[in-house]
């Protein structure tokens, strides 16, 4: 066997997740071949939350798939109704104006360049109502 040669070894991480390596003897160096399996979560902490787009000088895209609109916000807007929340959880929440729909309404971060940013009306938050309703309910 080389120098050069790379060997499978069997290991367990700092965490315990059983994985396989390799050793490079010419580095002398250890080298993971397989990340553990998060078992399709994400991880908390990564996420493009709407206070790094305002931090970064971002718009929130906002478009309904079903009647085809597109809307720009600031995060800043946006932050005073939800939080600071990842933009993927807005999503759900924002109902699409025209169709009454929340299930084709997506939102992005996009950062855009002075020439982009021409063309665009950006929606700004003037006020935010809250609506109380009455329920009866009849006594037997």
């Amino acid at each position: 066997m080389s120098n050069t040669s790379l060997n499978l070894v069997p290991t367990v991480n700092k965490k315990g997740t059983k994985c396989q390596g390799r050793i490079d003897f010419v580095r002398n160096e250890f080298l993971f071949l397989a990340m553990p399996d998060t078992d399709g979560r994400r991880k908390r902490g990564n996420a493009w939350t709407l206070g790094k787009s305002h931090e970064r000088g971002d718009l929130i895209l906002i478009r309904c798939g079903h009647c085809n609109i597109k809307r720009w916000y600031e995060p800043s807007d946006l932050i005073r109704l939800f939080g600071d929340v990842d933009i993927e959880l807005i999503d759900g929440h924002m109902l699409c104006e025209q169709c009454r729909n929340k299930e084709f309404v997506r939102a992005e971060a996009r950062h855009l360049t002075a020439r982009e940013r021409v063309g665009i009306r950006v929606r700004r938050l003037a006020e935010i109502r809250v609506v109380r309703r009455v329920v009866w309910k009849d006594e037997e």
